[in-house]
């Protein structure tokens, strides 16, 4: 039986990879900061991972004195540790890059055979981007590393698209440019298997995307119909919304990177290679019903 271990466990992907290698007679250990996360569901319905892992090891992949034996008898890593929202704390090259760094070089220590790392689609596109940069950096010490390797690419997650249900409920649904721009978000659990298949493949870039693909605009009417809501909806022209994202900058970086990528995706199409069976409308209706508890 193969060990695995699993960084950014608690996430929305991370949840649905232990839970997809345990379906599949893998042997998880789950890198964890905070242990009370590991009972609850995620937020955006993702599974809880205290019942499915093997072993739980606390530690924060920016503290390498804090990782001391945390790839002892592993053969695989799998990373989806990233940094979703600010902290204030850590930059993005903190953790997409120097924490991953950190767990990387550890592996090669340890005899991993094999490391499995997440980044974006399209990332070649948008490198102005702090966090793109963060993640792609990282991206080259893999390759460079002389680990066997795979890099998965997905387009967008589920739990991204969940932003418009918030807006619709709020009553003001806000879009970037036009919102003719399309994509095709996956759903965590789709995602996992897709990663799992990574870890037990011989690609080396594997881009990814949900079986749907719709635009901006299409995500934002199903949101608000799925939520029972007329929200006012209100659109910034792309140009305003690189400069708001200029001015966030010197209050600060990472608020603006996510103002800077949120412009970026409304100025192209990221449509990947379609896998998965998982629909964005009953996510929504998954999530609405949750929210209605």
């Amino acid at each position: 039986m193969k060990k695995v271990l699993v960084a950014g466990s608690t996430g929305y992907i991370g949840r649905y990879v232990v839970q997809e290698l345990k379906l599949r007679g893998y042997w998880v250990r789950a890198l964890v900061r905070d242990t009370s996360k590991i009972k609850q569901a995620g937020p955006h319905l993702e599974p809880a991972i205290a019942p499915l892992v093997d072993q739980i090891f606390v530690g924060e992949a920016t503290k390498p004195s804090s990782l001391d034996g945390v790839c002892d008898g592993i053969d695989i890593v799998f990373s989806s540790l990233g940094m979703t929202r600010p902290d204030f704390v850590h930059s993005p090259f903190d953790v997409d890059y120097k924490a991953n760094l950190n767990l990387l070089r550890i592996a090669m220590k340890a005899g991993v055979k094999k490391f499995v790392y997440v980044s974006v689609y399209n990332a070649h596109t948008m490198m102005e981007i702090q966090n793109i940069q963060a993640h792609e950096k990282f991206v080259d010490e893999l390759r460079a590393s002389g680990i066997d390797y795979a890099v998965v690419r997905p387009t967008g997650y589920f739990s991204d698209m969940a932003q418009f249900l918030s807006m619709a409920r709020s009553g003001i649904m806000l879009t970037l440019g036009d919102g003719a721009k399309r994509s095709n978000p996956i759903h965590g659990a789709d995602l996992a298997g897709v990663c799992v298949d990574a870890v037990e493949g011989d690609g080396k870039v594997v881009e990814v995307g949900g079986p749907e693909t719709f635009s901006y605009r299409e995500v934002a009417e199903m949101a608000a119909e799925v939520a029972g809501k007329r929200p006012f909806t209100a659109s910034l022209p792309l140009w305003l919304a690189d400069g708001v994202a200029a001015v966030t900058g010197f209050i600060n970086r990472d608020i603006q990177d996510i103002a800077m990528f949120a412009s970026a995706v409304s100025k192209a199409d990221s449509v990947a290679p379609a896998h998965g069976t998982h629909r964005l409308r009953e996510f929504f209706m998954e999530m609405e019903r949750g929210h209605g508890r």
